[in-house]
């Protein structure tokens, strides 16, 4: 074949010379085999098949198909005998007379109807109310007259102690005149008045010592003042009556209601403001609480009903509103603090308020076995002792582990039984002995495991009673607080009559905070001042120092008091003209050595003691997140791993990573303190930010501050950008309870000097602003409970005409201050009622950057998860990946619910958080957020 550029003899032969050769090479090409193989690897049935599960499967299902079977044989059983009881009740009344009396009912109803029509068509001839208003004119009037529109403390001509002595000297010149007359004695004789000296006056003078010295002539026993000092029994109705009057001034507003209350009301014992109100009734006829509440609105309502209405009273109404509710831990919880003859009061004012006992209202509004356990408590026949017996509590706590089912909620229980039987003494050891006999577990979390939820809510709430009544009630009072909720109120005028000093330190120590304090902080109310008097009183007769509480205990021997020797003080050497000069003769203003050192070893403790808290509060919340503490965490091998980790010029990256994100905060923060203690040259976010490349910064930032710290430092950043759009601003202000708030707000201005609620309000819209104000305070229920007969009412009061109005008072009350579950069942509510969701109604009452604004708050509010999904989602796409708002809201979230955000996120965007944080993420701290989503 000649090569190219030559001619060829014959092309036809050529080009089948040419066919022929590609044939061949193309048969040579397929017929080529690869050197690796690269087929689907063999299928193995065993992998396939899962013969161990389908046998699990199979078993599972045969020992149902058992139950069934027993269960259809036992219901045939039932279906084919003839029933015990008939429920059928279908009998019709007979009666020979029913159609007499059936027509004297009719002329008896259309007599009452013309009755009835007459007297509404009837006018008064006389005008009660011009009557009634000159009637207290007049007597207004003339108690100015007699009072000369002052009152003295100093005893005076005009009070009643005087006219009584003036009687007295009456009655004795009366008494020598008739002696006089009697002997004959003529006393018209002229003879000129005896000489009188200067000091004798002619009007009788006393002190107020002498005043309150003397008893009255009748014998009765001597009466405690304000002050301290005694009073007879004309004083004591002097100062009823005087409370009475000022009290009128104040229904009258002539008078400051925040002084008069506090005097004249907060500082009397519950039987002194009965007096009170009797002596209004009879001084002026009329209703002390209706004068008080005409005059000073609404906003004293609560206040006025707590202090001038009984205990009884007040608990009656508040068990009725638990009951209508399905409020069971309430009413459980009224019922169970109560003694005997507080139940006896409570069963008559809660007929008498409601016309029906309580045994009939928990028959009507419950269901077994919450029934069963109310009718327990509320019979009234509880032993009030508090001895026990080992023996027998041992044996209780075994009985009460070894029952099966119904243990904790059939009527016949051992739980049950235990309570009908046994005082709350006795219960405390058997619930802790039963924990020891469970392995450490609670009983609480038997019952939540056993039991519906609203009955283990009522039950772990009257075990909480139980073990502690100070601590559950500090509980309710910070989830309560508010000055215009009636519980919150009532609550606090009937423990400041009992343990309020036992209340203020177990909510110190529960919250780390004053109660009084937060009170002032929340309650920005008019009836603030008198509240906060409220919780600051003492009871009568509570003890107030160690030995008067050990007099208390009789037949025990007191703890001898360590008395130590007397301190001799130093006599100074000389007192010249010159010592007044010298440094040495001055006192010395040093504090000891061990005297400072211990005093540091305090606070450290105390710092420790409160970390430990907020980490117990932080785990509390922590029911999904992707970091959890650590068991075998040892500070001091964990910081010998990171130093090594960044003492090479190449950081080991994995170790790093492995140390943080399998530490919890609170473990993190000790880590630090542990380093700063040990390497103290750099602290350890320093030397990590040194070693890592720059796109570490914000996540080691993140890592290693607190959780309050690092919600300043991105609400500082957020407002320095994107403001109320930014989600981790509005994610932070909507899911932070009061405590964190006031912790961040603190922080914020500690460290930027200006105040968090003045940035963020700054510059937008007033109606707005006063819905972020109110936000930041934090005062939202923290629970998870919901009610949905209560969210039904709340969307009937935020139903306007199908739309919704956000500056209302009932839409603000539910997306401020209800839970999150709560609100979420309000909404729902709303859309059922209205047809439309309450986005779009906010859409259609306010319009701009306003409704966006309150959109995503509410989107927040209602489903912090899902509002976070949507965000993450929204980072990674647009122009680009917002790697700051995803860094942020994966570790803000990681101790809390990352796991339910990742589960919600692969739900509604059919891809998974890590896969896009592979895909799409630029910066090299990916590896450190995989870690931290637990996905590395």
């Amino acid at each position: 074949m000649p090569g190219p550029g030559f001619p060829v003899a014959n092309k036809i032969l050529y080009k089948y010379e040419q066919d022929r050769a590609y044939r061949l090479h193309r048969q040579k090409v397929n017929a080529s085999r690869p050197t690796v193989k690269n087929k689907q690897p063999k299928k193995y049935p065993h992998l396939i098949l899962q013969l161990k599960k389908i046998q699990l499967e199979e078993e599972r299902q045969a020992e149902v198909d058992h139950e069934n079977r027993l269960l259809l044989q036992k219901m045939s059983k039932i279906m084919k005998e003839p029933a015990l009881v008939d429920s059928w009740n279908e009998y019709h009344t007979k009666s020979l007379n029913l159609p007499q009396r059936e027509k004297q009912l009719r002329e008896i109803q259309m007599e009452n109807i013309g009755l009835a029509k007459r007297l509404e068509h009837t006018r008064p001839v006389i005008r009660s109310d011009e009557l009634e208003g000159e009637y207290q004119q007049k007597k207004y009037l003339q108690m100015l007259w007699n009072e000369n529109s002052k009152d003295y403390d100093m005893v005076i001509p005009r009070h009643q102690r005087y006219r009584q002595l003036r009687k007295m000297k009456e009655a004795e010149l009366a008494k020598e005149r008739e002696e006089k007359e009697a002997n004959g004695e003529d006393d018209k004789k002229e003879s000129l008045p005896p000489i009188k000296k200067p000091s004798e006056s002619q009007t009788i003078r006393y002190n107020a010592d002498t005043y309150r010295s003397t008893r009255s002539d009748n014998g009765d026993k001597e009466r405690k003042s304000d002050d301290g000092s005694t009073m007879d029994k004309s004083q004591f109705s002097s100062q009823v009556d005087n409370d009475a009057k000022a009290l009128f001034k104040v229904a009258k507003n002539l008078a400051q209601p925040e002084d008069v209350f506090i005097r004249n009301l907060v500082r009397r014992t519950p039987a002194q403001r009965k007096k009170i109100s009797e002596r209004f009734k009879e001084m002026y006829s009329l209703d002390l609480a209706s004068e008080l509440r005409s005059g000073l609105g609404e906003d004293w309502d609560c206040v006025i009903d707590a202090l001038l209405k009984s205990k009884a009273t007040g608990s009656a109404k508040l068990l009725h509103d638990a009951l209508e509710e399905g409020d069971y831990p309430m009413a459980v919880e009224i019922l169970f603090t109560c003694k005997n003859t507080d139940l006896a009061d409570l069963r008559g004012s809660f007929r008498q308020e409601y016309s029906q006992s309580i045994d009939t209202t928990i028959n009507e509004k419950t269901e077994d076995p919450e029934r069963s356990l109310l009718a327990t408590l509320a019979k009234g026949d509880r032993d009030e002792s508090n001895k026990v017996d080992e023996s027998t509590a041992e044996t209780d706590a075994e009985d009460l582990y070894e029952s099966g089912d119904g243990r904790w909620s059939s009527d016949a229980g051992k739980f049950l039984k235990l309570l009908r039987t046994r005082n709350n003494k006795h219960i405390t050891v058997v619930l802790n002995l039963y924990k020891i006999h469970n392995k450490g577990v609670e009983a609480t979390e038997d019952i939540a495991r056993e039991c519906s939820r609203s009955y283990a809510e009522a039950l772990t709430a009257l075990i909480n009673s139980l073990h502690g009544p100070e601590n559950h009630f500090a509980e309710r009072l910070f989830r309560t607080m508010s000055p215009t909720n009636p519980e919150f109120v009532n609550l606090l005028v009937v423990r400041s009559e009992i343990d309020m000093p036992a209340v203020r330190k177990a909510y110190k120590k529960k919250f780390d905070a004053e109660l009084v304090d937060d009170i002032k902080h929340k309650c920005q109310h008019t009836t603030t001042k008198v509240l906060v008097e409220i919780a600051n009183k003492t009871p009568p007769n509570w003890p107030k120092s160690k030995t008067q509480t050990q007099k208390k205990w009789k037949g025990a021997n007191p703890v001898p008091q360590q008395t130590k020797p007397p301190i001799k003080r130093v006599e100074p050497i000389s007192k010249g003209p010159d010592m007044k000069h010298n440094p040495l003769g001055q006192p010395s203003m040093r504090v000891a050595a061990d005297t400072s050192i211990q005093r540091r070893e305090e606070e450290k403790l105390k710092q420790l003691e409160k970390e430990h808290r907020r980490e117990e509060e932080r785990q509390k919340k922590n029911i999904s997140g992707t970091i959890k503490p650590a068991n075998n965490f040892n500070p001091s091998t964990d910081c010998e791993r990171l130093h090594d980790a960044l003492m090479e010029d190449h950081p080991d990256e994995d170790v790093i990573i492995e140390v943080l994100t399998t530490r919890s905060n609170g473990q993190r923060q000790i880590l630090k303190n542990k380093w700063s203690s040990k390497y103290k040259k750099h602290s350890l976010e320093s030397r990590l930010k040194e070693k890592l490349s720059v796109d570490y910064d914000e996540t080691i930032m993140g890592m290693m501050m607190t959780p309050s710290e690092y919600d300043a430092h991105c609400l500082h950043e957020a407002l320095d950008g994107m403001g109320l759009s930014d989600p981790v601003l509005v994610g932070i202000l909507c899911t932070r309870d009061a405590k964190e708030m006031k912790e961040i707000k603190d922080i914020f201005k500690k460290e930027y000097k200006k105040d968090l609620t003045e940035e963020i309000t700054a510059h937008i819209d007033p109606d707005l602003a006063e819905f972020v104000t109110l936000l930041c305070q934090g005062d939202r229920d923290q629970g998870k409970e919901v009610n949905a007969q209560k969210a039904r009412k709340d969307a009937e009061k935020m139903n306007k005409n199908g739309r919704v109005d956000v500056v209302d008072k009932a839409f603000r009350d539910v997306v401020l201050k209800k839970n999150h579950a709560q609100v979420k069942q309000t909404f729902e509510e709303f859309e059922q009622l209205t047809g439309s969701d309450i986005y779009q109604s906010i859409a259609d009452t306010v319009v701009g950057e306003t409704e966006d604004a309150y959109i995503s708050l509410v989107k927040a509010i209602e489903d912090p998860g899902r509002f976070y999904v949507e965000k993450l989602f929204s980072s990674f796409g647009g122009i680009g990946t917002n790697e700051d708002n995803i860094i942020r809201i994966i570790i803000s979230r990681s101790e809390i619910d990352m796991r339910d955000i990742k589960v919600e996120f692969q739900k509604r965007n059919q891809k998974s958080l890590s896969a896009m944080l592979k895909a799409d993420f630029p910066g090299d701290s990916k590896n450190m957020l995989l870690a931290i989503l637990g996905d590395s």
